[in-house]
């Protein structure tokens, strides 16, 4: 049994799973604990059969990756290679960053 290192507070999460195929699963969950407090969501990854965790919204410097205001039972969508998340004020998608020429 795996266990990611990561404790989501109240209310919890509710993970989603994505793969290519029937390999690279990610699971996908989102913290949002900070709902009541205006606080930004924070996306987390793990790889499905360890549950180590890819990356987080929280890690990159600056403002990149934040989230808009956490939002109570939110789920992760995922489509075409991206992964959006419903906020107070916004709709966030995340994917991979454009290549610079």
């Amino acid at each position: 049994m795996a266990k990611s290192a990561t404790a989501f507070g109240y209310p919890g999460t509710s993970p989603a799973v994505s793969s290519n195929g029937g390999f690279q699963a990610i699971v996908w969950a989102l913290d949002v604990s900070g709902y009541a407090s205006g606080d930004p969501a924070v996306l987390h990854s793990y790889w499905a059969y360890n549950l180590s965790e890819l990356y987080n919204s929280a890690q990159a410097s600056g403002s990149r990756d934040t989230a808009g205001p956490a939002v109570k039972f939110t789920v992760p969508t995922i489509a075409n290679g991206k992964v959006y998340i419903g906020t107070q004020t916004e709709l966030d998608v995340y994917g991979l960053l454009p290549t610079p020429p």
